[in-house]
C-alpha cells in the first residue's frame, strides 16, 4: 500500500469514529459533517491506491467515486450527493436549526456513511 493511500486512511478512519462518537452524543450536525469527511478522505485513498494520481482537491463524493474507479452500486451515487449536501448544509444554522435535530434525522445519513464506508474498506483490504 502506498504511504499517500494510508496517510488518507488514517485520516478517514478518525473521521468515521469521530461520526460514531458525535452521534452517539446527540452532536447531529458535526456527526453529518464527519461523515463526510470519512468518505471523502478514504475515496481520495482509493483514487491514490487504484489509480496511481493525487486525488483532486475537491468535496463531491459522487465525483470521487467516479475517479477512484471502484465498481460501485449505481444508487450509491445518489447517496454519495446527498451526503455531500449535507457537508455544505450544515455550516449553516439555518438549516441546522430544522434539519440535524435528532437521531432519526440522520440516522439515514449515518448508516449509509457505514455501509459505504464498510465496503470501500473491503476493497482496500482494511479491518
Amino acid at each position: 500500500m502506498k504511504e499517500e493511500t494510508k496517510n488518507w486512511l488514517d485520516q478517514a478512519k478518525e473521521h468515521f469514529d469521530d461520526m460514531e462518537y458525535l452521534y452517539d452524543g446527540s452532536r447531529y450536525s458535526m456527526a453529518v459533517y464527519c461523515a463526510h469527511q470519512a468518505l471523502e478522505k478514504i475515496l481520495k485513498a482509493a483514487v491514490v491506491e487504484l489509480t496511481n494520481t493525487l486525488p483532486p482537491k475537491m468535496h463531491k463524493l459522487d465525483e470521487l467515486a467516479r475517479l477512484s474507479t471502484l465498481p460501485m452500486l449505481k444508487p450509491w451515487y445518489e447517496d454519495l450527493a446527498e451526503i455531500t449536501r449535507h457537508f455544505w448544509r450544515v455550516r449553516y444554522p439555518d438549516f441546522q436549526a430544522y434539519t440535524y435535530t435528532s437521531k432519526a434525522k440522520i440516522k439515514p445519513t449515518v448508516d449509509k456513511t457505514r455501509e459505504v464506508y464498510s465496503w470501500i474498506s473491503a476493497r482496500l483490504n482494511q479491518p
